[in-house]
């Protein structure tokens, strides 16, 4: 508490009436008393929290009431508080910045900058459909899909959506010209291409203007990806197999699979039985009942649930990769350290063995993450 100013010059004269006036000061009033002309000094520096922890318990414990108190204990006493009201504003002053600087009026020397996750994730998205489109049609067709996704990427503001905005021939052909590979194009050529992207379903055609459809171009890539995959593990019998329920949409019976892939019916059921038990089919009995009661097995193919089959293998098998690559580089740690001109003979060997390896798994990991962008991201 403060001082009256009855209580001040009896005080300095050292009167004993002063000592008679009121209790002594309690801790808590004595440090609240001295700190108050010290707010700027309190905050000046940033303390450790046990330690001041530490001391305004030593210090509180060691204090008895009526005792003067020094600078130091109350510096002390205080920091325990101090610290935390500086962290509360050293925040504070981060969000205020980030919210100036939202609104366009941060300070100059106040930049706050931040990864822009979604535009680089729509970039990734663009160069997937621009690759599949070429694999699938020609250079032109890629060119022209190009111009459209550069014409219409400032007016895309979500990562995902299922058409891009509608542009006319005219606007299609000038954004064509502009680039160096498409220069060479003329308006019958990107008509012409705009006809075929049509018929694969990748660009939608109305009243004279055209839209990307990027869901079509994803799910196409989507299918081909796991195609691939069960062509590679399970053989070409399958492949055909899991093309033919793939693109039914709808439960088919054993036979009826055997028959329009030509697989042999002895091998179907095998083959149909690996895929479903891998997760890649579902099945459903079907009960006949009459003369005699019989039993089919029907087999479909659930996207929903297989595209998260098939990223959840991805993960595993980045996961192994990651961990092989960190196994071949910590063996080989004290020869890939070794200076060029000490690589001789059996040692240049193992070095070359251990680059082609490491080649060969940090392409399938890269090859691997655009397939699980695919899923994932796109």
């Amino acid at each position: 508490m403060p001082i009256s100013e009855e209580e001040g010059p009896a005080r300095k004269k050292g009167s004993k009436s002063a000592k008679k006036i009121g209790e002594p000061e309690t801790i808590e009033q004595q440090v609240v008393e001295a700190a108050l002309p010290m707010e700027a000094m309190r905050f000046s520096v940033v303390t450790n929290v046990e330690s001041d922890v530490g001391e305004k318990e030593k210090n509180s414990n060691n204090v008895t009431p009526g005792e003067k108190v020094s600078r130091n204990t109350v510096i002390q006493t205080c920091n325990f508080y101090s610290c935390f009201h500086l962290r509360f504003c050293i925040l504070q002053r981060k969000h205020d910045v980030l919210e100036l600087d939202e609104c366009g009026v941060a300070d100059e020397q106040s930049v706050v900058y931040r990864a822009n996750f979604e535009g680089f994730i729509r970039r990734l998205r663009h160069k997937g459909c621009i690759d599949h489109v070429r694999a699938h049609l020609d250079d032109g067709a890629a060119n022209v899909l190009s111009a459209m996704l550069q014409a219409t990427s400032s007016a895309e503001k979500k990562v995902k959506t299922k058409n891009s905005v509608p542009l006319s021939l005219s606007s299609i052909y000038e954004e064509v010209i502009k680039s160096e590979a498409g220069r060479n194009m003329t308006l019958d050529h990107v008509r012409a291409s705009l006809v075929q992207l049509g018929e694969l379903s990748f660009v939608d055609a109305s009243s004279d203007s055209y839209s990307i459809d990027f869901e079509k171009i994803i799910e196409i890539a989507q299918n081909e990806e796991v195609e691939s995959v069960v062509s590679k593990r399970y053989g070409r019998d399958a492949y055909r197999i899991f093309r033919l329920l793939s693109k039914s949409g709808r439960l088919l019976e054993t036979d009826k699979i055997s028959d329009t892939t030509f697989v042999e019916k002895k091998d179907a059921p095998k083959i149909l039985y690996k895929l479903w038990k891998d997760g890649y089919l579902l099945m459903e009995k079907l009960v006949v009942t009459g003369a005699r009661q019989s039993q089919f097995l029907l087999w479909k193919v659930n996207r929903q649930i297989l595209w998260k089959h098939v990223l959840d293998e991805m993960f595993h098998a980045a996961l192994n990769l990651s961990l092989r690559v960190s196994y071949e580089l910590d063996r080989e740690k004290e020869l890939l350290n070794l200076p060029a001109d000490k690589r001789t003979g059996p040692l240049q060997d193992r070095y070359n063995r251990i680059r082609k390896v490491r080649i060969l798994l940090e392409s399938s990991q890269m090859k691997l993450d655009d397939a699980i962008l695919l899923f994932h991201d796109f």
